[in-house]
């Protein structure tokens, strides 16, 4: 395969394969292929499967974020930055005219334009507070990541919040049945998230603890009405299931002989439906958000009945090496990688040399 033809099928958007006729186009929608279903397997947990068979290139999943925030390094330079509101979260190109927060909470919150501001007044009250107390500071102290990883926390919660307003008062407890399908969705989903406390290593929960105790415990700017407890458990579960939002798809696989890799990351999201799909270092499904921010399932291969669906959890083109898979999936998501290709790619075991232990005459 060439290198124009390999950038050519990974610059390919999926967009093309929202059909009009799903009037998915113009309005924020999740869709879910009727043949896609969930279940629930001993060692791996929840997971997807196909009920009937699905031919490569067939649409399977389109996302809708619960949650999702910039990462980009000059939001003010940035042709990345996606809109704010939850409703749109299209792309704010550079070249037009962004609209700013008016209390300047921080430089990463834009919106398209008045309207979508307007229509995010309630769930960017909930954050605004917050993030003009302690964008700056938390980025000084603890960096990127941790800021990052606690604005999506902010935002799940900014979520809830809306969520709750418009539920009525007997189902506030978060106990409000929204289903597509079989499929949970909204708060219900992300409370079903696998990931726990006893899943991270002690030191990582303990900073955790640390930072939930100084940032986002309940309070006038920050009014969640959550225990520190469930806000940590929050935070462990969206670490196992959060996405990284990229340019080009994640998973292409067999590698093409010039492989184009997935591009920089430019924002960070909690899809309650995808995050249901377990990993593969020889995934059968391809993903990458959409124009709206959306995730995008796609099979990437013939897909038998009752096969799992898998996805990728990392670039496959940076991490090629069963080591190298097998430290970061440890490292980042703490689990040892048992998909078919990292099985047949262990080393032999060496078989016993039984004449190498010492005889009985010799004790």
């Amino acid at each position: 395969m060439s290198l124009t033809a390999s950038r050519e099928r990974l610059l390919a958007t999926t967009d093309h394969l929202i059909r009009p006729d799903q009037n998915l186009n113009d309005r924020q929608q999740s869709w879910i292929h009727p043949r896609l279903i969930q279940s629930v397997d001993p060692i791996k947990g929840r997971q997807l499967r196909v009920s009937q068979p699905i031919r490569k290139g067939e649409l399977l999943l389109v996302d809708l974020p619960y949650a999702l925030i910039p990462v980009v390094d000059c939001p003010e330079q940035s042709e990345d930055i996606r809109c704010s509101n939850p409703a749109c979260h299209r792309r704010v190109a550079r070249t037009v005219e962004r609209v700013s927060c008016p209390n300047r909470c921080s430089a990463d919150v834009v919106w398209c334009n008045p309207s979508c501001r307007d229509a995010d007044n309630i769930r960017h009250q909930f954050e605004c507070t917050w993030l003009k107390k302690y964008a700056t500071s938390i980025r000084s102290k603890w960096g990127e990541y941790d800021f990052g990883m606690l604005w999506l926390i902010v935002r799940i919660l900014a979520n809830r919040h809306v969520e709750f307003r418009n539920t009525p008062s007997s189902d506030k407890t978060g106990s409000v049945s929204s289903n597509l399908g079989s499929f949970e969705t909204g708060w219900n989903a992300i409370r079903s998230f696998c990931g726990s406390q006893e899943t991270w290593a002690h030191s990582q929960v303990r900073h955790w603890t640390m930072l939930v105790k100084k940032y986002l415990g309940s309070s006038d700017s920050l009014p969640h009405g959550m225990s520190s407890s469930d806000v940590l458990d929050l935070i462990c579960q969206e670490e196992a299931n959060s996405f990284g939002l990229y340019p080009r798809e994640t998973g292409a696989f067999p590698l093409p002989e010039l492989a184009v890799d997935r591009g920089e990351q430019f924002g960070a999201g909690v899809y309650p439906t995808a995050a249901l799909a377990n990993h593969s270092c020889s995934p059968n499904i391809i993903h990458k958000p959409d124009n709206q921010s959306r995730m995008v399932f796609v099979a990437s291969k013939d897909i038998a009945t009752g096969e799992e669906c898998c996805i990728s959890y990392f670039d496959l083109t940076k991490k090629v090496e069963l080591k190298d898979r097998r430290d970061h999936l440890q490292g980042s998501f703490r689990f040892v990688c048992k998909c078919d290709r990292c099985v047949s790619e262990e080393p032999p075991e060496e078989e016993v040399q039984w004449e190498e232990f010492p005889s009985m005459e010799d004790f």
